[in-house]
């Protein structure tokens, strides 16, 4: 069982990768291959953020916290939030990973209009957070949220959005930059992580946003906000909501 307190997690090719941190500040990295397996070894911790839709719609309208996410992080960064596709159609693109045209038109019918292919891909890992979340007691620890990691930086950066992409080398630095402003250690911890797990199923970007997540949780825990104000719960009683913390 993990010591973390505080965790930030990202979906990546070998599962889930995340950064813990204790009370102390003392950090660990690990990657699971299952979001259930995440949590069993992160039960005592008091907050858990995943870069993941949480709460998803049944029908046409969208999520309010997608596009005001796209407002608080325009251009150049909005492209970065996608529109989060319906259950029904998460459950298909689930069950049948290669049959895009299949989801697409699951969509196009319950949501009246298309699933992007940047959604479609990470389906599978949308409808293993739902199931799993949807089967705990809603008293369970550790609590799970659900983060953008542009809005994150957005939040950190004083309410200016990232100008480079994370995957960019200028993007990549002001991302560290910015984050070790409220975590001395990000430098270490980013070079530690990326010489121990990048290349081997977890990418650069993805150690980035995870980072930016656990920095989240730990320095911004009990002062949390949420987009929208006052979120609403899906037709499973989950928040359709992301939270980020602004220093």
């Amino acid at each position: 069982m993990g010591k973390s307190e505080f965790v930030g997690v990202d979906g990546c090719r070998s599962g889930w990768f995340s950064v813990g941190f204790d009370s102390h500040g003392r950090h660990e990295l690990k990657v699971f291959p299952a979001f259930s397996e995440l949590l069993d070894y992160y039960r005592e911790a008091k907050l858990v953020l995943v870069d993941i839709p949480i709460g998803l719609p049944e029908g046409p309208g969208g999520r309010e916290c997608d596009q005001e996410a796209r407002n608080k992080i325009k251009p150049p960064r909005s492209a970065s939030v996608f529109s989060t596709p319906t259950r029904q159609t998460v459950k298909q693109a689930a069950e049948s990973p290669a049959a895009y045209c299949c989801a697409n038109a699951t969509e196009q019918t319950v949501a009246e209009k298309g699933v992007s292919r940047q959604a479609f891909a990470i389906a599978p890992k949308i409808a293993e957070v739902d199931r799993l979340l949807r089967s705990r007691d809603s008293c369970a620890t550790p609590t799970v949220r659900e983060i953008h990691p542009e809005v994150c930086f957005w939040a950190l950066n004083k309410g200016c959005a990232m100008e480079f992409n994370k995957k960019e080398r200028d993007g990549e630095k002001h991302r560290v930059g910015v984050l070790e402003q409220f975590e001395p250690q990000t430098r270490a911890i980013y070079g530690e992580a990326c010489r121990r797990f990048a290349g081997g199923g977890v990418g650069r970007d993805d150690i980035l946003d995870a980072l930016a997540a656990a920095v989240t949780a730990r320095c911004g825990f009990g002062r949390h906000r949420a987009i929208p104000k006052c979120p609403p719960n899906d037709a499973k009683c989950l928040p359709m909501e992301m939270v980020y913390w602004k220093p």
